[in-house]
């Protein structure tokens, strides 16, 4: 009801419902104040008609709404009597919009806008018949037939399951294969192949389509060509794996692991391990009769039976220089029988070098020390890291090498101490070592008991 005045006077609850506006504030205000600007003249020549009329009159106008929108409301209202006017508003804003010519014409630009766009997009699209058997397809876009080499006409009716290659990740198709059966969104990464047989990776996204009684009548599909990025991370991948590797063939696995982590010096001490040294007995004479590359040859082939003796005998090679060859047991990992790998690894280099000749068939000899003890293992720097050891320890088992004598294995008596139940060892007696001065050693000669 309202007052000719210009007030709202009863309101029921509705009016918030619709408007958003409190009926406090719906009184409070004079109610053309809520009318659309746009409908106000035509709304007054129609309140004007109630002071006169001896009918209901009615109209449609806009009120705004409290969010700063509007409703479209149909009018019922009586004249105006004893200085009031009753009226009914119906709510027809849906209405409205849909029978409109300008809805219908909304809707019309709004369809022909949505198959330009698909028509034009550069991803696959594709929609599935749920109702009938086997799920056929009933569109595909121009650029699905670009993607996959076929045309509309050859592929409508069938499913698509004749993309798929023998290679495909079955995990994969499982996913999909539990999406479709439960109605529900799913993406995967299938490997699919084009009608030439060429391959190519298709990221697959699949939407359910339900009608209004909630039955699943079509699944849209949308298919990307991401062929370059999965090559383009195998590639990333590759050449990740062989840094590894090549990483790994300069650094122990667990400092690689550890440089990955942190920057800086990487140093720690290991109380007890084994160090062995080992030096070609007369180098520099055999340099001077040989060409460089095939000295350079001869050293690679050495050197090589050395490597794979360390990884039998599980010893960390530590690096060479020049003729000298230098392994550690006990780290970067700590093992018990440290000594025993180390003396393991110089008998068989022993036994190695005994198949190698100059070309003059001249057979070669190494001298090998070994001394056990305390060291500092790690890796210093910021370029060109190596894994090295410092200490006392190092230094004499150096000096054991080259005091040596060839085709010898040289051990102190802290290494002896440890190898003493398993293996042969002869005393040697005192020898002046350089820096230690007067050391009892010993030669390792060979097993207790058969390997």
């Amino acid at each position: 009801m309202r007052h000719h005045k210009g007030y709202f006077t009863h309101l029921n609850a509705l009016w918030t419902e619709i408007l958003g506006w409190s009926l406090e504030e719906l009184r409070s205000r004079p109610w053309v104040d809520f009318v659309h600007p746009d409908d106000l003249i035509a709304t007054l020549e129609i309140e004007e008609q109630c002071h006169h009329a001896s009918s209901p009159i009615k109209h449609q106008n806009r009120y705004l709404s409290k969010n700063g929108g509007y409703r479209w409301l149909s009018w019922r209202l009586s004249p105006y009597q004893q200085g009031q006017s009753f009226g009914i508003a119906q709510d027809v804003t849906d209405n409205y919009w849909q029978n409109s010519e300008l809805y219908r014409a909304g809707v019309q630009e709004a369809l022909k806008l949505r198959d330009q766009a698909i028509a034009a997009s550069s991803v696959g699209i594709v929609i599935a018949n749920t109702r009938l058997p086997d799920m056929p397809l009933i569109y595909v876009n121009p650029a699905f037939e670009q993607i996959t080499g076929y045309s509309a006409e050859e592929v409508l009716g069938l499913n698509c399951r004749f993309l798929q290659c023998d290679q495909t990740d079955q995990n994969e198709l499982q996913r999909l294969r539990e999406a479709i059966k439960a109605g529900k969104h799913c993406t995967v990464t299938l490997l699919n192949q084009r009608k030439d047989g060429t391959p190519f990776w298709n990221e697959l996204t699949i939407s359910p389509i339900y009608n209004s009684q909630q039955e699943l009548t079509h699944f849209v599909g949308v298919q990307t060509d991401i062929s370059d990025r999965i090559n383009a991370e195998q590639a990333l991948r590759l050449e990740k794996a062989k840094s590894e590797r090549l990483l790994l063939n300069v650094l122990p696995r667990s400092i690689v692991q550890q440089l990955k982590q942190c920057q800086g010096t990487l140093a720690e001490q290991f109380p007890e391990v084994s160090i062995l040294f080992a030096d070609i007995v007369g180098f520099t004479t055999l340099a001077a009769q040989m060409q460089p590359l095939e000295l350079i040859s001869l050293l690679n082939q050495i050197f090589s039976a050395f490597d794979e003796l360390a990884d039998r005998h599980g010893v960390e090679k530590i690096k060479t220089i020049g003729d000298a060859y230098m392994v550690a047991s006990g780290l970067p990992v700590a093992r018990d029988d440290h000594a025993e790998a180390i003396a393991e690894m110089a008998l068989d280099m022993i036994t190695a070098l005994q198949s190698f000749r100059t070309r003059q068939g001249i057979p070669l000899h190494i001298r090998i020390g070994i001394n056990t003890g305390t060291v500092v293992a790690g890796v210093i720097g910021t370029r060109k890291f190596i894994y090295d050891l410092w200490g006392d320890a190092v230094n004499v088992a150096s000096r054991m090498e080259s005091s040596g004598l060839p085709s010898k294995i040289q051990v102190t008596a802290a290494t002896y101490k440890r190898l003493q139940g398993q293996y042969h060892l002869e005393e040697r007696g005192l020898i002046a070592v350089k820096g230690k001065g007067k050391m009892t050693t010993y030669w390792l000669t060979g097993r207790k008991t058969a390997k």
